[in-house]
């Protein structure tokens, strides 16, 4: 058993970069509303619910994604924060995934897929998560016609360098 005097030591050694007092830190509302507003200024965030550590899996054999913060705002636009502190080299694999996952939750059966609402992944980095081992760039995609009309929006996931 870890004694209380233990766990006061490592709090106060803790920094925001610490998984717990990042969670602890991102799920007071008005904490997580200030920093989505700064990262998306341009979003209402009057109204939004925050869940720390949320889980989310599609079926009983896939794989689970465990979002840290996950927010959804007034509209149904849903958001999912994430500190990513060792360079994996998967950041971009794990956004797409993390994107897909909570696109998967938002229709119940036999809704119609105009009621899709927006989904963005943000990740803080210490690290360019942009560059890979090879030195390419991460890039995103849009479906385009062929006469060069946007068929759909195009995901919404951000990298952003903490420091």
């Amino acid at each position: 058993m870890v004694s209380k005097q233990k766990i006061r030591r490592k709090l106060a050694q803790a920094d925001f970069t610490d998984d717990v007092m990042f969670e602890l830190v991102m799920s007071q509302l008005e904490i997580c509303r200030k920093f989505l507003k700064a990262v998306l200024p341009q979003l209402d965030f009057t109204k939004i619910k925050v869940v720390d550590q949320s889980h989310l899996k599609t079926d009983y054999l896939s794989k689970a994604g465990r979002l840290d913060i996950h927010c959804t705002d007034a509209y149904g636009n849903q958001f999912d924060i994430e500190l990513q502190m060792t360079n994996e080299h998967n950041v971009a694999q794990r956004a797409k995934y993390y994107y897909a996952l909570m696109t998967n939750h938002m229709l119940t059966a036999g809704e119609n897929y105009q009621s899709l609402k927006e989904t963005y992944v943000i990740f803080l980095c210490p690290f360019n998560p942009l560059v890979t081992e090879q030195q390419r760039a991460v890039g995103h995609y849009q479906m385009i016609s062929e006469e060069g009309d946007y068929l759909n929006e195009d995901p919404h996931i951000d990298f952003k360098r903490q420091w």
